[in-house]
């Protein structure tokens, strides 16, 4: 092997000796640093500014997607698997309306409705 002559700013290690440097050199940063900003069509141009917010664009609505989907799914639960209240009391002749009881239930209803639009509005975020 062959010794170059390089200014090592660590001057310790078994390929140094004495401010000479032993060993095989590793070009592999030089090619990730050429190979990083390399444009498609090879013209040295730099890639445009849309492509740049792309990966967050893409993080952003599938992170927002998620929470969108396990909010929806938990509405969804909450309406569904919650049982309803009884409306009206009471015998054939006599029917007494519980307005506490009809308030419950469209709320139940309610939260059926909202899960199920979260749950759309994150499957067409998770499409795009």
């Amino acid at each position: 092997m062959s010794a170059c002559e390089q200014d090592c700013s660590c001057s310790r290690g078994p390929s140094v000796v004495q401010g000479k440097w032993y060993g095989v050199r590793s070009y592999l940063h030089l090619f990730y640093e050429d190979c990083a900003g390399a444009s498609p069509d090879r013209d040295g141009a730099r890639s445009s500014p849309h492509r740049a917010w792309a990966p967050f664009i893409w993080k952003v609505s599938f992170s927002t997607g998620t929470l969108l989907l396990l909010v929806g799914v938990t509405t969804l639960a909450a309406g569904s698997l919650v049982p309803p209240k009884l409306e009206g009391i009471g015998d054939e002749e006599l029917l007494v309306l519980d307005t506490q009881a009809v308030q419950y239930n469209h709320a139940l209803g309610t939260c059926r409705l909202l899960g199920m639009v979260l749950c759309a509005v994150a499957g067409v975020l998770g499409a795009i």
